[in-house]
């Protein structure tokens, strides 16, 4: 299991937190990012947030130049769809209650780690709901793809992780993550939930492509 970084603004950590991930690292969001940048290496970046953020889409967006590659899973206090959807349109890997019970934490961490996402119950009813009201053409634009690269989308738009569709296709991980690299580049994509939503007809296609990292 990689390391578990929390980032948060509280005095001390939730007890919870220390229970799920004894060896967690707690920061305030006041260090500076190159203390962060330092200390990061393959850790899990778990973002704390009180209240409603105005700016947690910057806040999402600043850790993840300081700590790249890295997950980050924004902790909510007061965890809604509408913050939800935000913080995964802004790069997030997860997101999920602050209050969460240890197990489901550790759960959390090792979704993300295989470079998966959790998405709550309820923002992914959302989806879902959306999918069933809305049916977008996006053929046309999936015909783009390779046999192989569209078997590699719709396992990702059913919640696979690399280390799953690798399993499941013979290939490696390593030729999973080529193959996202191209599909992101040909259907201009920013990351797996936007994928998702594009296979499954929620969201239209990006204006411009542009490459990122798998």
């Amino acid at each position: 299991m990689k390391r578990q970084l929390f980032i948060t603004d509280r005095s001390e950590p939730l007890p919870r937190w220390c229970e799920a991930f004894p060896a967690a690292e707690i920061l305030s969001y006041s260090i500076p990012g190159t203390f962060i940048a330092n200390n990061v290496d393959t850790a899990v970046i778990w973002l704390h947030v009180q209240v409603e953020s105005k700016d947690l889409a910057e806040r999402i967006r600043s850790v993840k130049t300081m700590a790249t590659g890295c997950p980050v899973v924004v902790l909510s206090n007061l965890p809604s769809n509408e913050e939800g959807l935000l913080a995964f349109s802004a790069g997030a890997a997860g997101y999920c209650n602050a209050l969460a019970i240890p197990a489901v934490l550790r759960q959390v961490s090792m979704v993300v780690e295989q470079g998966g996402l959790w998405v709550g119950q309820d923002l992914m009813q959302r989806l879902f709901t959306a999918l069933t009201a809305r049916a977008a053409p996006v053929q046309t634009a999936l015909k783009a793809l390779s046999a192989r690269e569209h078997q590699v989308a719709q396992a990702v738009a059913r919640g696979g992780t690399n280390k799953e569709i690798a399993r499941a296709m013979g290939i490696t991980e390593r030729t999973v993550k080529a193959h996202l690299s191209a599909i992101f580049e040909k259907l201009g994509v920013r990351d797996r939930l936007q994928l998702s939503l594009i296979v499954n007809g929620v969201e239209t296609m990006a204006p411009a492509p542009h490459k990122i990292s798998a």
